[in-house]
């Protein structure tokens, strides 16, 4: 897995998961099995657009090399691990439905696109 390709798809499904938490917060939370109070769509829309923008970061610097790449990477990376960590724990706590388990598969396949291109990026 080429980084550029690598951040290229980190790019796309950021942009989309971001643009739909924005718009449509409410879907978004009721497809984890969540219900969605005031408090539940200004976070959605929160992690939305900040989804947005690492998509943005990730567009804009797909043609990266040397330590900024390695950084971009790692800290990819970092979000994706994080993520699986963050859904093991609240699976087991019950907060959130076992049908937000596709979500972990989602980050398992993004974490593993990322140390991929790790070992390519120079």
């Amino acid at each position: 897995m080429s980084p550029r390709l690598a951040l290229i798809i980190g790019a796309l499904g950021a942009f989309l998961v971001g643009l739909a938490l924005t718009v449509t917060p409410s879907a978004m939370l009721a497809s984890f099995g969540l219900n969605t109070p005031n408090e539940a769509i200004v976070l959605a829309r929160d992690q939305g657009v900040t989804l947005i923008g690492l998509g943005l970061i990730n567009w804009m610097a797909r043609n990266a090399t040397g330590t900024p790449l390695r950084a971009l990477l790692a800290g990819n990376l970092a979000v994706q691990a994080l993520e699986i960590l963050v859904n093991l724990i609240e699976l087991a706590q019950g907060l959130i439905q076992p049908q937000a388990a596709g979500g972990l598969l989602i980050h398992i396949v993004l974490g593993a696109v990322f140390v991929f291109a790790m070992t390519r990026a120079r």
